[in-house]
């Protein structure tokens, strides 16, 4: 198979492109360059992975939309010459409150978009929850609690977390499932799905398994949420379309960390 991928510098693309390039019979092209531009090189791809977006939810309205949805453009143009499957990454963001940033609305009208085009070419959304694993750190005060509170406690310091958060259950998913996800959706029909275990968990369910993992006795401070109403309470992954998680919560927790937080 001949994969061509973009977002390989982002967290799931970086980890995406790690594990089509295991397998030695497949040719990865990855592909990091300005996608505002059309794409110039000849498409001979069988699937076509696309997961560059700008994906905080704090950055500039106009450059948000602009970027994601003339990426996205482009990508569809080039996947048509080539008649590509394309497997695109949407995001949870579309759902609840979410809705009301620049980065959901780019998503939510990618998504539309997408619907457009299903009659036209072979063309997957995936839509994935709270994604933590390697490589997740380059995304700063966006990366997951997980990651955040796992560097806070290898410094030492007791683990920050929003008091008022903590009954709050998100759907958390494993990087290297979510990866399953992508690699899987190269058999799914057209369509837009969700990529989650379907298990939603509390904040103190996660801050007890990273702690535990980390062996520490350090105990949380809870702060004031600066953001409170702006994020979900209550989020849970329709994966009734076949798709199951290997690991549960305190599993991926544990393989993250002590792989990369020794």
């Amino acid at each position: 198979m001949k994969y061509f991928i973009t977002g390989t510098k982002g967290f799931i693309g970086s980890n995406l492109a790690k594990e089509l390039k295991k397998n030695r019979k497949n040719k990865v092209i990855v592909y990091n360059r300005d996608l505002r531009k059309p794409i110039k090189i000849k498409n001979d791809f069988d699937v076509i992975f696309h997961l560059a977006a700008i994906s905080s939810t704090r950055d500039e309205p106009i450059v948000t939309l602009k970027n994601n949805l003339f990426c996205f453009l482009n990508i569809i143009e080039f996947a048509l010459k080539g008649k590509s499957k394309l497997i695109y990454a949407s995001s949870a963001a579309v759902y609840g409150k979410y809705t009301k940033t620049a980065y959901a609305v780019s998503k939510i009208t990618g998504d539309e978009i997408a619907e457009y085009f299903f009659d036209k070419m072979p063309i997957v959304g995936l839509r994935p929850f709270n994604v933590f694993g390697p490589n997740e750190i380059q995304k700063g005060n966006m990366a997951s609690v997980i990651a955040q509170w796992a560097l806070q406690i290898q410094k030492g310091q007791r683990p920050k977390a929003f008091g008022s958060e903590r009954k709050s259950k998100r759907d958390h998913i494993y990087v290297k499932d979510a990866v399953r996800a992508f690699m899987q959706a190269i058999k799914l029909k057209n369509g837009i799905y969700d990529v989650g275990t379907g298990k939603p968990r509390t904040y103190d369910d996660v801050l007890a398994a990273v702690r535990k993992t980390l062996g520490t006795n350090l105990k949380p401070i809870y702060i004031k949420n600066p953001y409170k109403g702006a994020y979900q309470q209550y989020t849970k992954a329709d994966v009734s379309w076949g798709f199951k998680a290997e690991y549960s919560l305190e599993q991926g927790i544990e393989d993250y960390l002590t792989r990369h937080f020794p």
